[in-house]
């Protein structure tokens, strides 16, 4: 028989039963033939349609967990090297409140080389993800395409929000703190975030280098008649004028 009975209180990945015994429904999910509770709540068991889900607190009924391509909207917890942990709050626009947790590794943020999650996520960013499996636990998410990515970030420093000025280059208007993030492609937007190109760092202008020829067929750079290393044939002629003079 199942684990648990009707009435019992749950918290998510406790063991519920086998799906021989009741299928799972909200708030719960199968793995290996399993069934777990996805969210903290009561039990629920109904014998006629042989199924289990779990009530929160409040009575009301939980979401199960997400399936593949599921879009997600969550706050960043955690924040390691290599992996991050995101609070689950709102998926397919339908707010989420079982307090889920998903897990986002490093290879699943971008298509380019990261050698750090902290170089394109921060704790407390709220990041749009798409959710890679289905009914399972933990839920795997990725950050890769445009659509995906911090959607908000605030400054390390000073935790004020930070403006986009070029492609995931972010700039901190109170503090002038420089960081990056890989950023959805409305970054800002539905906070209120307009982007400023106009702050992102100039480039210093490319510094031209004349060359000469030596006597022996080499080149020799020379920043002209007064620059560094001079031009011997300028000097040379001043000399000449001088020596006729005399």
């Amino acid at each position: 028989m199942a684990d648990v009975k009707s009435g019992d209180i749950v918290v998510p990945g406790d063991q519920l039963c086998v799906i021989e015994e009741l299928m799972p429904s909200f708030g719960t999910y199968e793995k290996d033939g399993i069934v777990f509770a996805a969210a903290r709540g009561q039990v629920e068991m109904d014998l006629k349609e042989r199924s289990i889900r779990v009530f929160g607190p409040d009575g009301k009924m939980k979401l199960a967990l997400p399936v593949k391509g599921d879009i997600i909207m969550g706050k960043a917890t955690l924040v390691f090297d290599q992996r991050a942990e995101i609070r689950i709050a709102r998926i397919n626009d339908e707010n989420y409140y079982s307090g889920l947790v998903g897990e986002l590794h490093i290879s699943n943020v971008t298509r380019r080389y990261v050698k750090s999650m902290q170089d394109v996520l921060k704790q407390n960013d709220i990041v749009r993800v798409v959710a890679l499996n289905t009914h399972e636990f933990p839920v795997k998410l990725s950050m890769v395409g445009p659509e995906l990515g911090v959607v908000y970030g605030a400054c390390s420093r000073c935790g004020n929000s930070l403006t986009l000025t070029t492609h995931n280059n972010m700039f901190c208007l109170r503090c002038e703190n420089h960081e990056t993030r890989e950023v959805a492609k409305d970054y800002g937007l539905r906070f209120g975030l307009e982007a400023r190109p106009d702050l992102a760092p100039r480039r210093r202008p490319y510094e031209r280098r004349e060359y000469d020829r030596d006597d022996r067929g080499g080149d020799r750079r020379f920043d002209g008649p007064r620059g560094r290393g001079g031009d011997r044939r300028g000097r040379d002629d001043d000399r000449r004028r001088d020596d006729r003079r005399h």
